[in-house]
């Protein structure tokens, strides 16, 4: 066996060990936990489909009527899109019904560290949470 196929070999056990050392997960196709879908002894069940636009089951997103309306990606509504959602939280100063490149406060320096404004993350005293 050469090197890369001794590589893929060794690297395929692992991650397949490390996948069955999540006891505490559940097989995604008969909901026991000791084992994964494709490890699974069981008949394999089919999984109903579920449109990524609307949520309804039967059909997917391309076929979906809500197609033409605009899906909002911030609160998951439609008609409307996230820069104009009035539930869309600036990640910039924290207040909802802007994103932060609408954000009045664009000019303030805010710490992705501690929240504070004035100094950025590599300047902050505090140290960070894990």
């Amino acid at each position: 066996m050469d090197s890369l196929s001794l590589s893929l070999s060794l690297s395929l056990s692992l991650s397949r060990s490390l996948a069955l050392s999540h006891t505490h997960a559940a097989c995604y196709n008969c909901h026991r936990s000791g084992h994964i879908s494709r490890d699974c002894k069981e008949p394999k069940k089919e999984r109903e489909q579920c449109c990524y636009n609307c949520g309804k089951a039967g059909h997917v997103a391309r076929d979906c009527d809500d197609a033409n309306e605009q899906k909002c990606y911030s609160c998951g509504g439609f008609g409307h899109i996230q820069k104009l959602c009035d539930k869309v939280k600036c990640y910039r100063c924290g207040e909802i019904g802007h994103v932060a490149v609408q954000c009045s406060k664009a000019s303030e320096v805010n710490c992705y560290n501690c929240g504070k404004t004035g100094h950025l993350a590599r300047e902050c005293t505090i140290e960070a949470s894990a």
